[in-house]
């Protein structure tokens, strides 16, 4: 271990969403420790979550 803390979810979410905005901070990611399990888990659930937001707006609109 490094000595940095574990990041928690909310931390690991909003890295990952702000990374999808190109907005992260440059050095966020380095006061904690993040694991790639983490950061694949939480990517897959935004992106779904985003596209089930575009078809649904979608969706909406054609209807």
């Amino acid at each position: 271990m490094n000595g940095k803390p574990k990041a928690s979810l909310l931390q690991v979410l909003r890295m990952v969403l702000s990374a999808f905005l190109g907005i992260r901070k440059r050095g966020e990611h380095e006061k904690i420790e993040v694991t790639p399990l983490q950061v694949i888990i939480v990517g897959l659930i935004a992106g779904a979550a985003f596209v089930a937001t575009i078809v649904s707006v979608v969706h909406l609109i054609t209807r």
